[in-house]
């Protein structure tokens, strides 16, 4: 386990100071009606931490509960400080009532930069009245690290023991009487060979060898025309040849089903409604578009972008309080819109009450990552470590003016909607639609090569492309060994619409 996490086990690197002698510190409990694994601890005593570092975004995790029936009248308090700095700070106080039988969960972010030493240390207290009989303090989960591995730490708590009591369920859950007409018995064994254990290498999983992607990606030459963003992603698509949905050619057949008739699309979030533009005069389709945004002034100028087979509604409102007042559909779409709004669960349903039978729901480059626009952790360190590596000159901010060492962690929803609630679309879709194309991937080229560092490149420059292919190869590497896409292009068609009686 690295510096930054600790689990709270029996065979673990933690400290007790006791006060009494009660037999066994760990032990089953049953609270409310569940089995439980806990560590004692009793008014007055403390666990400490082992000595640790701060990882990025670090989080203490607590889950506890009465170590009794019935505890002292006044209850008991749950106290969990940092020592850091030669100093201890309490970061949590909780109150634990006589009478309480629910398991308390507790997460407290851990306020501490990136690096620094620190120790953790849990106490029990006795209540406001100072009365400690009977304040035994069951400790059933004690983690800590960053935020992103919490429910991986979570569940290797008690994993021997969880582990014996799997085993022993399961031996004898398949002799029940509901799994009877699955078994087939043989005399001679099914012909198996004999059990043989895992081989000590077999967790080993190679790494991804990036300089043979870099071989195989030349030094693919620029298109006219192209930007540094366009240039870097299409490297990214050479190396990761998975086509994104033909928008342009699923909207010419999505018009054939129209029996001649204009197609009825709804463009949501439409700005100046650009992508929109250029989709429709490739489609060269007639539609009837409707446009809806909150920026009058950008509702203006959309419909100057529009060929002129396409005919034009603008409403003006926040998409937040869009419905199927609006009307019926053929097409949904958004263009990197989603992630500025709040109401996600009131607008996924409504787009999926206004699509006509057979509608379709598009995103098209929504970002679909962390919160505020961010990158994740681990996108982040991998970003960081092409990003430094660049040139002064690379990396200066076109918006500050200034040579950045790292990349900035601007969290752009503290002062707007930008990735207000990005992080949830994902979970959100899969509520009310179903996947029909959906493209995934990009989880921090976007970022090297935004407004901010694109201007910096000179792409008949062959240094300039070679720094950009080694971005490129970096992401593709990073999103094949785990990493998340945070840019989506996708089609999607609601649930409703598998059922005839959905259909208002």
């Amino acid at each position: 386990m690295s510096q930054d996490e600790f689990i709270l086990a029996e065979d673990g690197a933690h400290a007790h100071d006791g006060l009494l002698e009660i037999g066994p510190r760990w032990r089953e409990l049953a609270l409310a009606g569940e089995l439980s694994r806990a560590f004692i601890l009793l008014a007055g005593e403390s666990l400490h931490g082992p000595a640790m570092v701060a990882g990025e975004e670090g989080l203490v995790w607590l889950k506890v509960g009465p170590g009794l029936p019935q505890i002292s009248a006044d209850g008991l308090d749950v106290e969990l400080w940092l020592q850091a700095g030669g100093g201890m700070r309490r970061l949590l106080c909780w109150h634990l009532a006589n009478g309480d039988v629910e398991k308390q969960e507790l997460a407290v972010p851990l306020p501490l930069p990136a690096g620094t030493p620190y120790r953790l240390v849990l106490r029990c207290g006795a209540g406001p009245q100072g009365d400690p009989s009977a304040d035994w303090l069951a400790v059933l989960e004690w983690v800590a690290g960053p935020a992103g591995r919490l429910s991986l730490l979570r569940a290797r708590c008690h994993g021997d023991w969880r582990m014996h009591n799997e085993v022993a369920h399961f031996s004898g859950a398949y002799d029940r009487d509901f799994y009877a007409g699955r078994r087939i018995e043989r005399s001679d064994g099914g012909g198996a060979a004999g059990i043989r254990r895992l081989p000590a290498d077999a967790s080993h999983i190679p790494a991804i060898d990036g300089a043979a992607l870099a071989r195989d990606l030349g030094d693919p030459a620029p298109i006219p025309g192209e930007n540094t963003f366009e240039y870097a992603h299409r490297l990214l698509g050479l190396l990761l040849p998975l086509p994104a949905p033909d928008f342009a050619a699923r909207l010419r057949e999505r018009q054939q089903l129209r029996a001649g008739q204009p197609l009825r699309m709804l463009s949501l979030c439409a700005g100046e409604a650009a992508v929109e533009g250029m989709l429709l005069e490739q489609a060269g389709v007639p539609v009837r578009l409707c446009l809806v945004d909150v920026n009058e002034g950008l509702l203006e100028r959309a419909s100057r972008r529009m060929p002129a087979n396409v005919e034009v509604d603008r409403v003006l409102a926040s998409v937040n309080d869009i419905g199927p007042g609006l009307g019926r559909f053929d097409l949904v779409n958004i263009t990197s819109g989603l992630h500025h709004l709040v109401e996600l669960e009131r607008v996924l349903a409504a787009i999926a009450a206004m699509l006509a039978p057979g509608g379709e729901f598009w995103l098209v480059g929504e970002q679909v990552g962390r919160n505020g626009n961010r990158l994740w952790p681990d996108a982040l360190r991998a970003a960081d470590a092409v990003f430094s590596a660049w040139p002064d000159d690379k990396r200066r901010n076109a918006g500050t003016g200034r040579i950045d060492a790292r990349l900035p962690r601007t969290d752009f929803a503290s002062a707007c909607f930008e990735g207000i609630r990005s992080q949830d679309i994902e979970e959100l879709l899969g509520r009310y639609f179903l996947p029909v194309d959906v493209h995934l991937r990009d989880a921090f080229l976007w970022r090297l090569v935004d407004p901010a560092y694109a201007g910096n490149f000179d792409l008949s420059d062959a240094g300039d492309r070679r720094l950009l292919r080694e971005a490129a190869v970096a992401e593709a590497v990073h999103w094949l060994e785990g990493g998340r896409g945070t840019s989506l292009n996708g089609v999607f068609r609601p649930k409703r619409g598998l059922v005839a009686a959905a259909a208002p």
